[in-house]
């Protein structure tokens, strides 16, 4: 609260004590001072914002009243009375009316997080009432004198009245602290840390003014309320995000914590918009700021009650009030119509595609850490799946629960050395052996269950766990290559995640481990798809050039699944091309699924590429391909995956087949 220090100079000037203003002028420069930093940056204009711009006026308005008010008293021999009057009743008003706007301000910023608006709206009519108390009371004083008056002297005297304000100040100090305590729960930390700083700041300023009489401090009071409250609430980076001027990541989570901790019933809807890097290649990137203000400041208005937060890059939250079942449904779909529809700027003109997650909260007993990952992982879902919007219901719960024992299970395999390595024979068609393998890497639960790769490796690559499972995988294909045991086998192929790449040592890392085992470079193959070569193509061509360089030889993997082109195959070095099984689907029986794996067996035969063949499972895929020349085939048709002991039995029992 802001103290106002009445005009009770009557005994100070009856005594002749004269004061000293130079406190109230430092007060004026420190109030202009956050009214130019107030106005100097566009901010999104907020009801908050509103209503602190407006204190700072009125703060400034009681200043130089206070001063005005000081001066003319002190002369009032020289002064009309009609003056004395008005600048005094002015001040009487003004500094009520600035305790009262404050009080309004503090009041909305205790009740933000609350849904429930009945309490704030008691606390207007309250406040409003006080207010138009002093109005009345300070007309009333212009004939009676029940405020102050002035004697035939010019000299100030008190009424009985004089200390009105002090009362309505009192009195609204009362309704914030029975607000605070009641609504404690959804209070802000920022708001915590004023109401436990502005009062007592106040109360030291208020025992100095006791101590020195005679130096006016009215103002510094008012402007270093001001100021608390502009570093606890008016900074943008405190909760706005720069760009956009909503809520930021931070802001959006406060407000989660807060609505939670009071139980109270809400809706998010938390977007991500799809492929948004097309705006910016094709408009440009400060077009594609532009377009990122536009859907913030729609998505902010879209609702009355609802606030927007800009939760990431290109991803945004909106919270509301949950009222009904129809209406939650009416406001998803509102948002979902919006991102069908075209977002213009300008001349700008372009559809912008969001997955959309929504969460409902009526009451469940989450944390808040629970309502963030249950959000983030229903976007995951709504980003991966055919689904553009998903709703956090018990299904999404369950696959999060799914998610985090999984995520466990990888972790906890890790430190326990639970991952095998598996390696699928690859069949030579030039000779008929199979002298080379593909390392494939391995899960059981704890139920000795299996676990797919396309179930554990998306999420060891999310989670940047798939950078150990890599070195795992190379130092068990060193050590089964430099055993010795392994009859006929000459090359064994790996794959390395992107992590590994980007590890500045991960040549002499590479080579140390084959020199560790005794292992050629040459008998290491590392499979790289282009979707890891697109991540960051100059490292990558930097890296596989310095590996080359020792002897290490690289496969293009995954041909033909929509991410290759030719132009890595001409660009990079690698020795060979592994076309995709999904090429291999119709064939042969589709005459045009037949003519394009010739043609690519051809053209890259031309080009000085040796080709391998994935997913072979038939004997007329089999025969097909050889006939076509291709150089290694892989698939179940010829062996499957085999864990390390029955790889060697298999090379084995091949070898000895061969002999005879």
């Amino acid at each position: 609260m802001k103290i106002q220090l009445t005009a009770a100079v009557a005994e100070r000037v009856v005594s002749g004590m004269k004061w000293s203003l130079s406190a109230e002028f430092f007060a004026c420069i420190l109030l202009m001072i956050l009214l130019l930093y107030f106005y100097e940056r566009k901010w999104a204009v907020t009801a908050r914002r509103r209503m602190y711009g407006l204190c700072l006026w009125l703060s400034l308005s009681s200043v130089i009243l206070n001063t005005l008010c000081v001066v003319t008293i002190q002369n009032a021999a020289r002064v009309p009375l009609w003056v004395n009057l008005m600048l005094n009743s002015a001040y009487f008003l003004i500094s009520v009316l600035m305790c009262s706007m404050t009080a309004l301000y503090l009041f909305y910023l205790i009740l933000e997080h609350v849904y429930d608006k009945g309490c704030l709206r008691r606390a207007r009519r309250w406040v409003s009432a006080l207010t138009l108390i002093d109005l009345a009371v300070v007309l009333w004083n212009l004939g009676s004198g029940v405020m102050f008056s002035f004697d035939a002297m010019g000299n100030y005297q008190r009424g009985p009245l004089n200390r009105l304000g002090y009362g309505i100040m009192a009195a609204e100090l009362a309704l914030l602290l029975l607000c605070y305590f009641k609504n404690q729960p959804c209070v802000s930390r920022d708001m915590v840390r004023v109401m436990r700083t502005l009062p007592p700041v106040a109360l030291l300023l208020m025992l100095f003014q006791l101590l020195y009489p005679e130096l006016l401090l009215n103002g510094t009071i008012i402007a270093m309320a001001d100021l608390i409250l502009f570093l606890g609430f008016q900074c943008s980076s405190v909760e706005q995000d720069s760009l956009t001027g909503i809520g930021n990541r931070n802001s959006f989570y406060q407000e989660i914590s807060l609505r939670l901790a009071g139980r109270q019933r809400f809706q998010v809807i938390l977007l991500s918009l799809h492929h948004f890097v097309n705006v910016n290649q094709r408009f440009g990137h400060a077009a594609g700021d532009a377009f990122l203000y536009e859907i913030a400041r729609w998505l902010d208005h879209m609702e009355p009650e609802g606030r927007a937060f800009r939760f990431g890059n290109v991803e945004f939250a909106l919270l509301l009030p949950w009222e009904s079942q129809e209406k939650g449904r009416s406001s998803l779909e509102t948002v979902q119509r919006r991102f069908q529809r075209t977002w213009t700027l300008g001349d700008a003109e372009t559809l912008i595609p969001a997955r959309l997650t929504e969460l409902v909260c009526r009451g469940q007993a989450w944390t808040e850490a629970q309502a963030l990952e249950l959000l983030e992982h229903g976007l995951r879902l709504a980003k991966q799946g055919p689904e553009e919007t998903v709703e956090c219901g018990e299904a999404v719960w369950e696959a999060l629960e799914r998610r985090k024992e999984l995520l466990e299970l990888i972790r906890r395999s890790i430190r326990e050395r639970r991952f095998r390595v598996w390696y699928q024979p690859v069949y030579r068609c030039g000779t008929g052996a199979f002298s080379s393998a593909e390392a494939l890497l391995r899960l059981e639960d704890f139920q000795g269950r299996a676990v797919p790769p396309s179930v554990f490796i998306p999420l060891a690559e999310e989670t940047g766990l798939i950078d150990e499972l890599s070195w795992i995988v190379l130092e068990e294909v060193c050590r089964l290559l430099g055993g010795g045991q392994a009859a006929g086998l000459e090359t064994v192929s790996i794959n390395l995640s992107m992590q590994q790449f980007m590890d500045p040592d991960l040549t002499g890392r590479v080579t140390g481990c084959l020199a560790r085992h005794g292992v050629s470079p040459e008998r290491l193959k590392i499979e790289i798809t282009e979707r890891v070569l697109l991540q960051d193509l100059e490292r990558m061509r930097k890296v596989m050039g310095e590996l080359s360089a020792k002897g290490v030889r690289f496969y293009l993997d995954d041909f033909g699944t929509g991410y290759s082109n030719l132009s890595s195959v001409l660009d990079l070095p690698f020795e060979c091309i592994k076309l995709d099984q999904s090429l291999l689907v119709a064939f042969p029986e589709d005459r045009r699924a037949d003519m394009l794996v010739h043609t690519l067996l051809e053209l890259f035969h031309k080009m000085g590429q040796r080709v391998v063949v994935e997913g072979v499972e038939t004997a007329a895929q089999a025969e097909g391909l050889r006939r076509y020349d291709a150089d290694w085939l892989q698939g179940y048709y010829y062996a499957r995956p085999l864990p390390e002991e029955r790889l060697l039995s298999f090379l084995l029992d091949r070898s000895l087949t061969e002999a005879r």
